[in-house]
């Protein structure tokens, strides 16, 4: 696997897709939605459902639903296909993906008998299609017949070689939440596991991220709602697990007079640090007045949070003179951190997104019940390039207005793709069958060049959320394409 780099400070020649490829449509149309495994030297792994996904989430129920993971190879021609149809209903897809260079499919089992709510790991042949090896049990959450079955997180580390599993259940004796860890090696034997407990009750803690680093240790941000009324202070921490620590290693994430609404963390292999950022507001959880950016240098013998701020200038602020804004127009509503990009210097790149869902219900007299509609509304992209100082470097704003009815959101949104020094977003204009597929690049002074790569006559509508960046200049997307379910590959 190719790993990517972003590194936002040298060249600022902006570079557009080259080559646009679409593999062979679906015969007739079927309602599939489709996630981007990912790629290896001979093609792409496709997961398909019958239901959607929802949004960018994997985990995934086989209950009436029909689900496959299929290969292609570099022509976009199917090779096999392996249905999962045949396993379980009950059984519910956690995730599908890589692991030390082989394809695994993770799902979770309940098994009534022991009251266990069990996950395994199954690994797939790439060249075939067909089970490798027996699954593999990796973890499991122990439950009596009243209690939550509780929820698995996985995740692996940058460079695919450790496995991080956790999940929250209460305690027997006193409710109040203990939070579970294991990483595993290649083999999917254990490296270590513990068990942490806390001070919390569920609902009170939430865990908000995680990441495992190439060295096993595991990273968990955590918030609290401590007056669900207020929804002003979320106490943000950052929390470390290893294999020596029987507790968790907490580092608050606080600050003197703001709050911190929104946080994102990723792990900088370069400088040796955690770094976070995020959006604080002077008033509440929900709104953002500026930038908090934070790193944690795990090195270090006590690690400790260096956190700055910075708010949100007039001059960029006026660019939203038409949108729904809070104190005196000072604080921008209904913006959510989607991801930051590593800079090589230690700073980063924060990708935010406008998003919120209405819904409307009403009485219909023939069937004499209530239907509610749920209307999605995703809009302008926001980019901050943000100093190891947590200075704002620049800003952008990749505009867009996108709103669709009960779909879930799922040809909503945008992808992503990277380069060494260019940030590429792809996504639909509108969200109809007949749309223009708009592509925008990025470049390292924040400055836009926005360009149609389909235009709307093609009849090509995305599905941004179940697109992936495969290679260092390869996006591939799932798409419906003149009323057929396919996929495209677009090339930089």
């Amino acid at each position: 696997m190719r790993i990517l780099i972003l590194n936002l400070i040298l060249i600022t020649n902006f570079a557009f897709a080259q080559k646009v490829d679409f593999a062979t449509p679906e015969k007739s149309f079927q309602r599939t939605f489709i996630k981007i495994i990912g790629q290896n030297e001979f093609g792409i792994f496709i997961l398909r459902s019958t239901t959607p996904f929802n949004n960018k989430i994997d985990q995934l129920r086989l209950r009436d639903n029909k689900a496959e993971i299929s290969f292609v190879n570099n022509n976009l021609t199917p090779i096999w296909t392996y249905s999962l149809n045949g396993l379980s209903s009950d059984i519910e897809i956690q995730e599908v993906s890589f692991f030390n260079d082989s394809l695994y499919f993770f799902y979770a089992s309940i098994n009534k008998e022991l009251n266990k709510n069990e996950l395994f790991a199954q690994k797939i042949n790439s060249k075939n299609g067909s089970p490798d090896t027996k699954p593999i049990l990796i973890d499991e959450i122990q439950f009596d017949k009243k209690r939550n079955r509780g929820m698995f997180y996985i995740k692996k580390s940058k460079n695919g070689k450790v496995l991080g599993t956790m999940y929250k259940q209460s305690d027997l004796d006193n409710e109040k939440l203990n939070i579970s860890i294991k990483t595993l090696d290649t083999n999917l034997q254990t490296i270590w596991s513990h068990k942490y407990k806390t001070e919390f009750y569920d609902g009170v803690l939430f865990l908000n991220d995680l990441r495992v680093s190439n060295d096993s240790n595991v990273y968990v941000l955590t918030s609290l709602d401590l007056d669900k009324k207020m929804l002003r202070d979320k106490k943000y921490a950052l929390n470390i697990a290893n294999a020596t620590s029987e507790k968790l290693i907490p580092i608050s994430l606080s600050l003197d007079k703001f709050f911190i609404n929104d946080i994102k963390m990723e792990i900088d292999y370069v400088n040796n640090q955690i770094v976070l950022a995020g959006f604080y507001s002077e008033l509440n959880s929900f709104s953002s007045a500026g930038i908090v950016y934070a790193n944690v240098h795990f090195r270090n013998a006590v690690p400790k949070a260096r956190l700055y701020t910075e708010s949100f200038k007039a001059k960029f602020l006026n660019e939203f003179n038409t949108e729904r804004t809070m104190n005196r127009g000072t604080e921008l509503i209904n913006y959510f951190i989607d991801k930051i990009l590593v800079r090589t210097d230690g700073g980063v790149v924060l990708v935010s997104e406008s998003n919120y869902v209405t819904e409307s219900t009403n009485y219909n007299s023939y069937y004499q019940l209530y239907t509610t509609s749920y209307t999605y509304h995703y809009d302008n992209v926001l980019l901050f390039s943000i100093n190891p100082n947590g200075k704002i470097h620049w800003e952008s704003i990749v505009r867009k207005n996108q709103v669709s009815e009960d779909d879930a959101a799922f040809y909503s949104s945008y992808i992503i793709s990277l380069d060494a020094d260019q940030v590429h977003l792809v996504y639909n204009k509108f969200i109809r069958k007949s749309t223009d597929i708009m592509s925008c690049t990025i470049n390292n002074k924040g400055e836009t060049k926005e360009k149609i790569l389909i235009k709307e006559n093609d009849n090509i509508l995305l599905m941004p959320a179940g697109g992936k960046q495969v290679s260092a200049d390869q996006l591939v997307i799932p798409c419906i394409q003149k009323n057929k379910t396919n996929f495209m590959r677009i090339t930089f």
